[in-house]
C-alpha cells in the first residue's frame, strides 16, 4: 500500500457539501493547504432540492463566493387550505425591527441577505473558488486513524495519507464521527415524518411571489412551495410536502419519480390543498422522498484529538428551519476562526505534543462556541415539524392557533431571527 507523507499545515476535508465546501475554503484563505475527499464521482448537477440561505449567504460572500444567481428572499406566507391567513413574516421589516442584531444577516447594501438556491449551484459556486487540484472526487474514506505522533491517517481504497488535522463533513451517516464518538453503525434517529419533493424550471407559482416562501397547512399534511436560483442563472421551483409515516425509514425510502409524484399527488388532493399547490406538484419533472432523520445532540463531543466534525457529521437535524445549510457554514467559519487563533499554519511540528494540545485548545473553542445555539435549534426544528404535521381536525386546530398566537405575538420572528444570526 502507498503511503503519501506530505508538509506541516495539512488539512483533509471529508466530504463535499456545503460545510465541507466551505471549511476548506475558510481555511485556504488562512495559508494552509487543504484537500477535499469527495465518495461521489462528480458534483452532479440536478441532484437534490433547494436550500435557504440566511447568514450562510453573507458569510459566503465574505469568503468569496458569488452568490448573485440565488433567487432574494423577503416574506414567508404561512395559510390554511381555507386560505385563512396564519402568519406573515417580513424579513426587511423585522431586520429593521432588530437592526442592533442582525448585521451578520445583511449584505453590505443593507439588504436581507436570506435568499433561495438549488444545492448543486451552491456546490458548484463555493467549488469554484477553490482551486481544481484540491477537490477529490471519487475517493471514499474507508478508514481514519489517529497515529501516536499526532498525525492522522487516511484510508483511500489502496492508499493512505497523513494529515495534520482532518474535518468530517461526511453528512449523517458520517463515518468520521463513528471514530470521533467511538460508535459503532449507530444510526441517526428517524423522526417519524417523511418528506416529498418536486422540482420543475420556473412558472408554475403565481406571478410576482419569487420572493416569497409559502406554507400551506391541509390536515396531517403541510406543504411548502417557493422559488430557487439555480444553475446557469434559471430559476426553479421546488414543493415540499411533509408528513407523518410511523413505518421504519428503510422500508419507506422512494427514488421511484413516478411513483412518489403519483403518491404526492393523491396525498394532497386527500388533505385539500390549493390550486397553486397541486399545479405547482403537477408540472414537477423530478420527484424523491427522505424520511427525516436527526442526530439529536447531548453532551456530545465533536473532536477527537486532531479529528473535528462540522455540519451535519455533527448536527443533523430536522429542516423545518431551513437552517442546515447555514449551520454547517457557520461551523466551517467557526472552525477557521479558531485554528487561525492559534496559528496552525505557522506552528512547529517538531513538538508534536505541543501541536496536538494548541489544535485540540482550538477544537475544543470551537464546539463550546457551536454546540449550545446548534442544540437549541435542533430542539425547536424537531418540534416545529411535530406542529405543522398534527394529525385530524384538532391537531389542524391546535397548530392553525400555534402560529397565529406564536406570529401576532412576535415570538415567530424572533425564533427565525436567533436561527438566521450567525454565531460563530
Amino acid at each position: 500500500m502507498e503511503v503519501i507523507q506530505r508538509c506541516a499545515g495539512r488539512v483533509a476535508v471529508i466530504g463535499a457539501g456545503p460545510a465541507g465546501l466551505a471549511a476548506a475554503l475558510a481555511l485556504r484563505r488562512d495559508g494552509l493547504d487543504v484537500n477535499i475527499y469527495e465518495r461521489s464521482p462528480e458534483l452532479r448537477p440536478g441532484i437534490g432540492g433547494g436550500v435557504q440561505l440566511h447568514s450562510g449567504a453573507a458569510l459566503l460572500q465574505d469568503l468569496g463566493v458569488d452568490l448573485g444567481f440565488a433567487q432574494p428572499m423577503r416574506r414567508i406566507r404561512s395559510r390554511a387550505v381555507d386560505g385563512s391567513e396564519l402568519l406573515k413574516l417580513d424579513l426587511p421589516s423585522l431586520m429593521d425591527r432588530f437592526k442592533m442584531f442582525v448585521g451578520s444577516v445583511r449584505q453590505p447594501s443593507g439588504d436581507p441577505a436570506s435568499c433561495t438556491v438549488m444545492r448543486d449551484a451552491l456546490l458548484r459556486a463555493i467549488a469554484d473558488q477553490l482551486p481544481p487540484n484540491s477537490l477529490f472526487l471519487g475517493k471514499e474514506l474507508e478508514d481514519v486513524k489517529q497515529t501516536s505522533h499526532g498525525k492522522v491517517i487516511c484510508r483511500f481504497g489502496d492508499s493512505e495519507e497523513d494529515f495534520d488535522l482532518v474535518i468530517g463533513a461526511d453528512g449523517i451517516g458520517s463515518l468520521v464521527r463513528g471514530m470521533v464518538l467511538q460508535e459503532v453503525d449507530k444510526k441517526p434517529r428517524y423522526t417519524g415524518l417523511r418528506i416529498q419533493y418536486g422540482v420543475r424550471e420556473a412558472g408554475a407559482r403565481p406571478t410576482g411571489c419569487e420572493e416569497e416562501v409559502h406554507q400551506w397547512f391541509g390536515e396531517g399534511v403541510y406543504a411548502l412551495t417557493a422559488t430557487y436560483g439555480g444553475l446557469d442563472g434559471k430559476q426553479f421551483e421546488m414543493l415540499a410536502v411533509v408528513f407523518r409515516d410511523d413505518s421504519p425509514v428503510a422500508e419507506n425510502a422512494n427514488w421511484n419519480p413516478a411513483e412518489v409524484k403519483d403518491s404526492c399527488l393523491e396525498r394532497l388532493q386527500a388533505a385539500g390543498h390549493v390550486e397553486e399547490v397541486l399545479e405547482l406538484a403537477k408540472g414537477c419533472k423530478r420527484y424523491f422522498e427522505l424520511g427525516v432523520c436527526e442526530r439529536p445532540l447531548g453532551f456530545n463531543r465533536w473532536h477527537r484529538g486532531r479529528v473535528v466534525l462540522v455540519g451535519d457529521s455533527a448536527h443533523a437535524m430536522p429542516p423545518f428551519l431551513g437552517q442546515g445549510a447555514n449551520q454547517g457554514i457557520q461551523d466551517a467559519v467557526c472552525l477557521a476562526g479558531q485554528l487561525r487563533k492559534i496559528g496552525l499554519a505557522s506552528l512547529d511540528t517538531s513538538d508534536s505534543a505541543k501541536m496536538s494540545s494548541a489544535i485540540e485548545s482550538a477544537l475544543a473553542a470551537y464546539t463550546a462556541k457551536r454546540l449550545p445555539p446548534v442544540a437549541l435549534l435542533g430542539l425547536e426544528s424537531g418540534f416545529l415539524g411535530q406542529v405543522e404535521t398534527l394529525p385530524g381536525p384538532g391537531g389542524a386546530l391546535v397548530r392553525d392557533n400555534f402560529f397565529r398566537l406564536t406570529g401576532g405575538s412576535g415570538v415567530a420572528g424572533l425564533v427565525f431571527l436567533n436561527g438566521a444570526i450567525a454565531r460563530v
